[in-house]
């Protein structure tokens, strides 16, 4: 049987894999898939090496305290490239974890894969030449990246954004907040403070303090917290008790249930991620925000060379979803840019038509499969050169 290692760090990643292994399946490939992942990945069919709880790290200073089990979970999967010796090795985001995995693979003579390669684009562009010497194939979601990679002679292939696969008929905005429990009659907030232990104990306060804003203007507002995989109950149970009275009341927490509640809700607090991508698919007017460590966000500043942190907005060109960094992340700021989405109206209306002309620049569907018959192609090539 064909033996196909994944290795996704974090969970919009696993999300991918998880549409990836099912895409193998509908086309009628029986590959053993192992490797690391979430629930999503476990749940169609891939044995797992190591789990997502371990490895979802973000900010230059929090991978420092984590970097034990960080290498912990990596070494268990370089021995799993010697030991079981996978057809394939294919990589989905997370860089700093996985790059070290394709260096091994190669080493080992086996071929590489990178879905949704590091953005390069936006700093660490020296990662490019460790692409083109350690992978086979690179796999980009965004048209912009295949153009930044041609003009420096590194082939690609721009795959499309797997959401378009993923989000599947979710119905009405009424019927979902039927299906989550909630009132179809109130205006809905969705409240994402990340999939990430650092940056949601950094949020969620200030996200709950915001909503706490908005419901001085609207108390009938209902509020919805769909959880990460990542993320245990156990943890964020003491920043939901922290939250002020009316948040208490009124939030309704969905673990594993972004997309739903993203396609049901008015309007969107999100922080900054694969959460204001899905935003856009879905057509959801999202308020971004992003908070890390001091010493973090001192070394992004320097190094980054992106005008905005937002994907529609780089896809844009121009600032159409509002989004808030460091300082800016307060309550009021928030509330004050989510009031006019919430309410409707002609700022919610320019938003909703921004995001629909961002959406029909990112391709349709169909980036599941074609993620498939690249490895598959992979595979085919690999055997030729065996014989």
């Amino acid at each position: 049987m064909t033996k196909v290692m994944l290795s996704a760090g974090e969970s919009s990643g696993e999300m991918h894999g998880a549409a990836l292994v099912e895409a193998a399946r509908r086309k009628g490939l029986d590959w053993d898939f192992f490797g690391l992942g979430g629930d999503r990945m476990a749940a169609a069919g891939v044995r797992l090496l190591g789990h997502i709880r371990d490895t979802c790290v973000m900010g230059l200073t929090e991978v420092l305290g984590a970097l034990p089990r960080l290498l912990a979970v990596r070494s268990r999967l370089k021995r799993a490239l010697e030991v079981e010796r996978p057809d394939i090795l294919v990589l989905i985001d997370a860089p700093d974890f996985n790059l070290p995995l394709a260096r091994c693979a190669a080493a080992l003579g086996l071929p590489v894969v990178y879905f949704i390669c590091p953005s390069v684009w936006a700093w660490r562009e020296g990662r490019l030449k460790t692409l083109a010497r350690y992978t086979r194939r690179r796999l980009l979601l965004f048209p912009f990246e295949k153009k930044f990679y041609e003009e420096r002679q590194v082939s690609a292939d721009w795959v499309g954004h797997p959401i378009f696969d993923e989000l599947f008929d979710l119905g009405t905005p009424a019927e979902i907040k039927i299906t989550l429990g909630l009132d179809p009659g109130k205006k809905l907030v969705a409240i994402l403070p990340g999939s990430r232990q650092k940056i949601f104990a950094r949020l969620a306060p200030i996200f709950f303090k915001t909503a706490d804003l908005l419901l001085e203007r609207d108390l009938g507002l209902g509020l919805v917290l769909p959880l990460a995989d990542s993320l245990q109950f156990d943890f964020v149970a003491p920043f939901l008790a922290g939250a002020p009275a009316r948040v208490r009341e009124r939030l309704v927490v969905k673990p594993g249930l972004s997309r739903p509640a993203l396609a049901a809700a008015e309007a969107a607090l999100l922080a900054s991620g694969t959460s204001s991508v899905e935003a856009v698919f879905l057509g959801t007017p999202p308020v971004v925000a992003y908070k890390g460590s001091i010493l973090s966000w001192f070394i992004a500043r320097h190094l980054v060379r992106l005008p905005y942190v937002t994907i529609a907005n780089l896809v844009a060109g121009r600032e159409i979803v509002p989004e808030f960094l460091q300082g800016e992340v307060t309550p009021d700021n928030l509330a004050r840019a989510l009031w006019p989405l919430i309410e409707g109206g002609p700022v919610r209306e320019r938003m909703a038509a921004d995001l629909a002309e961002v959406r029909s620049g990112l391709g349709g569907g169909g980036g599941s499969n074609r993620v498939v018959d690249i490895i598959a192609e992979e595979l085919a090539g690999r055997r030729e050169t065996v014989r």
